[in-house]
């Protein structure tokens, strides 16, 4: 197994489990934002391995949103998708890339007291635990709309 095939591997196990978790009510949403970012950070940095997967990507957590940029200049992902124009995809990945900001900001980084799903934050109200915090900023529709784009790239995995 190479770099690209690992993290694609891992992606669509961390996805499996988000899927799961989508369709129950008895499980928080801060879990199931957890695994959609962890699943995508995963599949972006697949996509941006080396093209041989020999050389592991940067260990950084901004992948999504870099990927997603570079995407429109690949026309066989853009193909791949289902787009043959340049502009169309260009504008839908455009359209796409606020979400795409916010599900990538939900990493913690480091000590920095944030909104994430994993640990608890400190915001002027108080001390915020993830379970409890509703994650109002992200409306059902977006996350159908960033969903259906990740099944549609883990269609592309399989071309890749």
């Amino acid at each position: 197994m190479n770099w690209r095939e690992a993290y694609f591997s891992q992606a669509q196990d961390d996805y499996r489990i988000f899927r799961e978790f989508k369709q129950r009510t008895d499980i928080a949403m801060c879990q199931k934002l957890h695994y959609l970012q962890m699943a995508t950070e995963k599949l972006a940095k697949g996509f941006l391995c080396s093209p041989n997967g020999e050389a592991p990507p940067k260990k950084v957590h901004g992948a999504l949103v870099k990927f997603l940029k570079t995407s429109k200049g690949q026309p066989n992902v853009r193909r791949q998708l289902g787009y043959e124009n340049y502009r169309t995809y260009a504008t839908y990945i455009d359209g796409i890339l606020g979400i795409a900001e916010r599900i990538e900001r939900l990493a913690p980084v480091g000590y920095e007291e944030r909104l994430n799903p994993e640990y608890p934050w400190e915001t002027d109200d108080g001390v915020i635990c993830p379970v409890y915090y509703d994650f109002s900023e992200f409306s059902r529709q977006d996350i159908i709309k960033f969903q259906n784009l990740t099944d549609a790239l883990f269609r592309v995995v399989d071309e890749f």
